[in-house]
């Protein structure tokens, strides 16, 4: 029985822990519930606070942009929007659409406000400027103005002392004048018989002049008439050295003078070049400048030498400009029987000549005659069979050359001209040799000849030394 009590006690005893561990846990429960609801109410309450602060500032800064754009505190959104989009209307018509703003429109006012007030600024200085500079205008014309005065009264005096002056000068030119008529009379007299002595003088003189006219007349049908296609002379000789064979002329480089180029010379006083007697050659050997060339003079005569102011004159050479030439028939130089035309060639070129039309190493024509070709120059004519070609360009050249009215000149006469010596002429020997073709040419000055040993480079050789 004891064992049933005590069994039943163990129940109850754990039967009432269980019931004070569920009530702890219960507790437990209940206040952390308790905690969690307390923690979201403050957490609510905060919100709501920090959202009336937030709603409050709203409507602070709300009221103040209302009443910074000059709006109440109680004016309606939709009131301030129509009245804003008129302000903008009115106020931005001429801004971009992006840029219809307050801040952008103020701006603007602003800173023509600030140019306005710049402007009225300088406009008020430049007033004042013109205020100063009427007010000393103002005095300076006071000063004229008495300064005129002065003048004024001083020139009525001058006029009265010049009326009585003019008055008094006046009787007495009336006086000259009258006296002036009675000479002028006199002279009349005087002049009449003057012109009646001029007429009978320029009667006689008259008949004089007409007696030298007509003698004047006489005496020019006498003279020569100079030829109007005369050739004139290509330049002069303005110096010569005889002694080294040397000239020196008045054409250069603005000539379009080269070395190399030869011209004949002749007698100052003839008038066409082209027929004037040659008397030397001269060579270009240097163009010193613009208006003056060295020449080597050749083929003088002792007896008549090269003297300052003779003229030089050359077919092949015009200043500025290269002359063309033509060529027809065999060229032979030398006399050797061999064809020298390509030779002929480099001595235009060398001249400042071209050649537009000539026979080629095959003796068939080359080029064309041109109207401003200034010689046909005429070779050896060919008639050999064998030399088909060349008689056949020899007629088609000269042809061509008559029908352009090109004149014609000798080989020889031409090599005349421009002053051209052959320096390697070939002589004849044996039955059709000729004493000219060997004349003693004069001695060259000897030096007397030093004896004794040279010094300088020349030293005597000596045995070479061994040790």
């Amino acid at each position: 029985m004891a064992a049933k009590d005590n069994q039943g006690l163990q129940a109850i005893v754990i039967v009432l822990a269980l019931l004070v561990v569920g009530l702890g846990v219960g507790l437990v429960l209940v206040n952390n519930s308790r905690k969690t609801e307390k923690a979201r109410a403050d957490s609510a309450e905060t919100n709501a606070q920090n959202a009336a602060n937030s709603e409050r500032q709203v409507q602070e800064e709300a009221n103040y942009y209302k009443e910074s754009m000059g709006f109440g505190r109680g004016e309606s959104y939709a009131s301030m929007q129509a009245a804003i989009k008129e302000d903008l209307d009115r106020w931005g018509a001429n801004f971009p659409e992006e840029d219809r703003n307050f801040r952008t429109i103020l701006g603007q006012i602003f800173e023509e406000n600030r140019k306005l007030a710049l402007n009225e600024a300088e406009a008020k200085a430049r007033e004042a400027d013109l205020q100063a500079e009427l007010t000393a205008l103002e005095a300076e014309k006071e000063q004229e103005l008495a300064k005129y005065r002065a003048d004024k009264e001083a020139a009525a005096a001058e006029l009265a002392a010049e009326r009585n002056k003019f008055t008094e000068q006046y009787e007495r030119v009336n006086q000259e004048k009258e006296d002036l008529a009675a000479e002028f009379a006199k002279l009349q007299e005087e002049h009449a018989e003057a012109v009646k002595d001029l007429n009978a003088t320029r009667a006689a003189l008259e008949q004089k002049i007409a007696s030298l006219q007509d003698s004047v007349e006489k005496l020019k049908l006498k003279q020569p008439q100079e030829d109007p296609f005369a050739q004139p002379a290509d330049g002069e000789v303005t110096w010569v050295n005889q002694g080294e064979n040397k000239a020196w002329i008045n054409i250069g480089r603005n000539d379009g003078l080269r070395p190399q180029v030869t011209f004949s010379v002749y007698e100052v006083g003839e008038a066409d070049a082209d027929q004037a007697i040659k008397k030397a050659s001269i060579e270009i050997v240097q163009v010193l400048s613009g208006g003056l060339s060295e020449a080597k003079i050749t083929g003088d005569d002792p007896k008549n030498p090269v003297m300052p102011g003779d003229k030089i004159y050359s077919p092949a050479w015009a200043p500025g400009r290269q002359t063309g030439f033509a060529i027809a028939g065999f060229i032979d130089l030398d006399g050797d029987g061999s064809s020298d035309l390509e030779q002929l060639k480099r001595i235009i070129r060398t001249s400042g000549g071209k050649v537009d039309i000539a026979p080629n190493a095959q003796g068939e024509k080359e080029g064309a005659a041109q109207v401003e070709t200034r010689f046909l120059i005429l070779g050896e004519q060919p008639d050999s069979p064998n030399r088909t070609a060349w008689v056949n360009s020899y007629q088609e050249i000269s042809r061509e050359a008559g029908n352009l009215a090109i004149p014609t000149i000798p080989l020889q006469r031409f090599l005349e001209l421009i002053g051209w010596k052959n320096d390697a002429d070939v002589v004849p020997l044996g039955i059709d040799a000729s004493e000219r073709d060997f004349t003693a040419q004069p001695r060259a000055q000897e030096l007397p000849r030093k004896t004794g040993q040279p010094q300088g480079v020349f030293r005597k050789r000596l045995p070479k030394v061994s040790y």
